[in-house]
C-alpha cells in the first residue's frame, strides 16, 4: 500500500466522502478509448499551481522509484526508453563500474521486453514509451511486474468570452481563445489475468494520471502564479470486480502522492530521470545493492534476529549491517572482480574457502561484529576488533569467533612518545600495520572516525590501504568528544577542510524556543545545512585529512537505516586500477609500478603529511604526547565500560 503522509496535500474539503464506488463516472478523456475507463470526482484536483514541466519531471523520477508510492517496492529497473534517455540496469553498471571500455558480455545481460502497443487517444499525440520492472523487496513473497508507461500531450485553444454582460451576439464578435496544455500517462502491467497481479499492483487492467494547465495570459513577474492545473486519476478496472476498499485507498493516496512531489520538485537541480542528492548511488548502482541485500536478508536475518542476546534492538542493528555488506559486495565486486561464495563456480568452491584474488579485510570497531561474520560467510578474507568483547560474538561458529578480536588500536603516532608501561593496559593492543592492501572498514568507529585514513596511509606509506569511513560520532584525534566547525569556501568555492576554526561545541538556537530548534533541523537537511551541522562537519573533516595526505576521495550516502549514513571513500579508483592490471597483465602491473626511488619518496611524502595533520590536530589538546595520553586513558574506559553495541542507536 502506498505510504502514509502526515500532511494530506489535497483540499480535503472539497471531497465527498462517500465510497469511491458511489462516485465513479465515465472518464471524459478515455471513455473513447476503450469502454470501462472511470473516474471520480474525489479522484480530481484543482487549483494547483504546477507547470507541465514539473509534472512530467516528477512523473519520470517516480518511474525509477516507485517505493515513494509502495513500502513493498525496491525501485523500478527502466528496460526501455523510446527516447534513450533513462538507462538499463546494465547500462548504468558499465558506465558507472566498467567506465567506456566494456565488453560484449556486458550487453549479453540486459533484458530485452517489447512495449505493450500504445492505442490512440483523441486529441493526444504519443511522446514516449518507457517500459519498466517493478522489483518488490521480497521476491519470495511478490514477482517483479513489467510495465508499459505511454506519455501523450496535447496542446487545444479553448474558447472564452472576455465579459458576461455582453449580448450574446455580442459575445460571439468578442469570444477569444486560451490554451489549453495536456499531459496524459497511461500505465499497462503486462499480465494477461487478474490472477497473475502482484499484491503490490492495484487490481486494475490499466491506470492513467492527466494533468490539464492554463497558463496565465500574461504573468507580471516570475514569483507569480503562472497558471492553474487539474490533476486526475483514470483506471479501467477488471470486469464484475467490485471496487475494494483497499483500491480506493491505493487510489487516493497515488494521487496526494503525486501532488506532495510536485510540490518538491526543482527542475534546475537535475538531469532527467536522475536523483536529487547528487551522492546517492554515484559509486555502486542502485540495483546491484538492493539486489545483493535482499538476498542477504534472506539468507541471514531471521537466524540473527531470532538469536539476538545484545539488550539493544536487533532489526535495526541487523538490517543496517546487512545493507553496509551488501554495498561492500558490490563495491569489492567492482575493485577486484571478486563475487560471494554462491556466484563461484564449484571447483574453485572445492579449492579454496576464500577467494585469492580478494587482499583481506579488517573491521575497526567491529561491535556486534555481525559485518565480520556475514562478509566470512560469503567468503571474504578478513577480521575485526574491538575494544571490548561483545555478548553477541558468542552466537556465531568458532571459525568465526577466532577473526573477532578483542584489542584496542593505539595509533603509531601515539605508540611512539608512549612508554611500555604506559601502553599496558590490561587488554592487547596494536598500531595498525595491517598487510599489504587490507581493505579498511570504519563503520561508525566513533574515536576511530578521523583516524581511518590516517591509519590506512601509516599501515603502508608506498601504497595506502583502500578504506571506507562511515562517520557517527564527533570526536577528536585525542578520541575526545569534539565538534568540528563547518569547512571554510576558499576562492574557488570549494570547502577547504584542512583548518579548524574556533566553534562551540554544544550550538543552541539563539531564540531558544522550540520554533527555533525546528528551524535549525530543518536547515541541516539541506546541502549547505547539512555541511554546517556537526555530522557533516565531522564528514567533511575526514575527506579533508585523507585528501591532505594524498587520497582521491569519493562521497556516497548508503542505503542503510540510519541518519548516519554518509560513506566517505578513500583509495577505490587506484585500487581498481592496479588489481585490473595485475589480472589481465604482468607487464601492464610492472609499468604502473613506481622505480624503487621513487616509491621511497613517495611514501616519506605520505609520513611527512601525516605527521604534519598529527601534529596541529593535537595541538589542541597541547602536543602530540598530550593526546596520546589521552588517547590511553579513554581506551582503558572503553575496555572496562560501556561498549559501542549497547550505545544508543543512531
Amino acid at each position: 500500500m502506498p505510504r502514509n503522509v502526515k500532511k494530506n496535500p489535497r483540499d480535503v474539503t472539497k471531497l465527498s466522502g462517500k465510497p469511491l464506488a458511489e462516485t465513479i463516472e465515465p472518464s471524459p478523456v478515455l471513455k473513447t478509448l476503450q469502454e470501462g475507463w472511470v473516474t471520480s470526482p474525489d479522484l480530481i484536483e484543482g487549483d494547483l499551481s504546477f507547470t507541465p514541466e514539473v509534472i512530467q519531471n516528477m512523473t519520470v523520477f517516480l518511474l525509477a522509484n516507485p517505493n515513494l508510492n509502495s513500502s513493498h517496492l525496491f525501485r523500478a529497473d527502466i528496460l526501455y526508453d523510446s527516447l534513450g534517455v533513462l538507462s538499463a540496469p546494465y547500462a548504468k553498471e558499465k558506465i558507472q563500474i566498467h567506465g567506456s571500455g566494456g565488453t560484449d558480455k556486458d550487453t549479453q545481460k540486459e533484458d530485452h521486453v517489447e512495449p505493450l502497443a500504445a492505442s490512440s487517444v483523441p486529441g493526444f499525440d504519443l511522446k514516449r514509451t518507457i517500459v519498466r520492472r517493478l522489483i518488490p523487496r521480497n521476491k519470495n513473497l511478490d514477482r517483479p511486474l513489467e510495465q508499459t508507461c505511454h506519455f501523450y500531450e496535447a496542446d487545444e485553444l479553448l474558447p472564452t468570452s472576455t465579459s458576461t454582460d455582453l449580448s450574446q451576439s455580442e459575445q460571439c464578435e468578442s469570444k477569444t481563445e486560451s490554451p489549453r496544455q495536456r499531459f496524459l500517462v497511461i500505465y499497462l502491467p503486462h499480465v494477461s489475468s487478474k490472477e497473475e497481479m502482484p499484491w503490490y499492483h492495484p487490481l486494475l487492467r490499466s491506470l492513467a494520471f492527466l494533468y490539464d494547465f492554463k497558463p496565465n495570459a500574461s504573468p507580471h513577474s516570475s514569483e507569480e502564479k503562472k497558471g492553474t492545473g487539474i490533476m486526475s486519476v483514470h483506471f479501467l478496472p477488471y470486469e464484475e470486480e467490485p471496487i475494494q476498499n483497499r483500491l480506493e485507498r491505493t487510489l487516493l493516496a497515488l494521487l496526494s502522492t503525486q501532488i506532495r512531489l510536485a510540490r518538491q520538485t526543482r527542475l534546475d537541480e537535475k538531469a532527467e530521470g536522475g536523483n536529487y542528492n547528487p551522492h546517492k548511488d554515484n559509486v555502486i548502482p542502485r540495483h546491484l545493492v538492493q539486489d545483493t541485500y535482499a538476498r542477504l536478508k534472506l539468507k541471514y536475518a531471521a537466524d540473527l534476529c531470532q538469536n539476538w542476546v545484545e539488550d539493544t534492538e536487533p532489526n535495526k542493528h541487523v538490517f543496517e549491517d546487512l545493507s553496509i555488506t551488501a554495498f561492500l559486495i558490490e563495491l569489492w565486486r567492482s575493485m577486484y572482480g571478486v563475487v560471494p561464495a554462491d556466484e563461484r563456480s564449484p571447483d574453485q568452491e572445492e579449492q579454496e574457502k576464500y577467494d585469492s584474488r580478494f587482499p583481506g579485510f579488517v573491521d575497526v570497531a567491529c561491535g556486534n561484529g555481525v559485518l565480520v561474520y556475514v562478509l566470512l560467510s560469503e567468503g571474504y578474507q578478513g577480521w575485526g576488533f574491538d575494544a571490548r568483547r561483545r555478548k553477541t560474538w558468542s552466537i556465531f561458529p568458532p571459525s568465526i569467533q577466532e577473526r573477532l578480536k578483542e584489542e584496542i588500536y593505539i595509533p603509531k603516532p601515539f605508540a611512539d612518545v608512549c612508554t611500555d608501561s604506559e601502553m599496558d593496559i590490561g587488554v592487547k593492543t596494536h598500531t595498525g600495520m595491517f598487510p599489504e592492501s587490507t581493505f579498511i572498514i570504519s563503520n561508525h568507529a566513533d574515536e576511530l572516525t578521523v583516524w581511518t585514513p590516517l591509519m590506512a596511509a601509516l599501515s603502508n606509506p608506498t601504497f595506502p590501504l583502500p578504506f571506507i569511513s562511515i562517520p557517527c560520532c564527533s570526536h577528536s584525534l585525542s578520541g575526545a568528544r569534539y565538534r568540528y566547525p563547518p569547512p571554510k569556501p576558499n576562492k574557488k568555492g570549494s570547502a577547504d577542510r584542512s583548518e579548524d576554526q574556533a566553534v562551540e561545541q554544544n550550538p543552541q538556537p539563539v531564540a531558544g524556543d522550540l520554533k527555533a530548534l525546528r528551524a535549525a533541523k530543518q536547515q541541516e537537511r539541506t546541502d549547505t545545512g547539512a555541511v554546517n551541522s556537526m555530522y557533516g562537519s565531522l564528514t567533511a573533516k575526514t575527506m579533508g585529512i585523507a585528501e591532505e595526505i594524498g587520497y582521491e576521495v569519493e562521497k556516497t550516502l548508503l542505503r542503510i537505516p540510519s541518519t548516519r549514513n554518509m560513506g566517505v571513500i578513500g583509495g577505490r579508483r587506484r585500487t581498481t586500477q592496479e588489481w585490473t592490471s595485475r589480472v589481465h597483465s604482468a607487464q601492464a602491473s610492472q609499468a604502473v609500478q613506481c622505480s624503487a626511488p621513487d616509491a621511497v619518496r613517495a611514501a616519506e611524502q605520505v609520513l611527512e603529511r601525516v605527521a604534519a595533520v598529527v601534529q596541529r590536530e593535537c595541538a589542541r589538546e597541547g602536543g602530540v604526547e598530550v593526546a596520546a595520553k589521552i588517547w590511553i586513558e579513554r581506551a582503558k574506559g572503553l575496555h572496562k565500560g560501556q561498549g559501542k553495541g549497547n550505545q544508543p542507536a543512531h
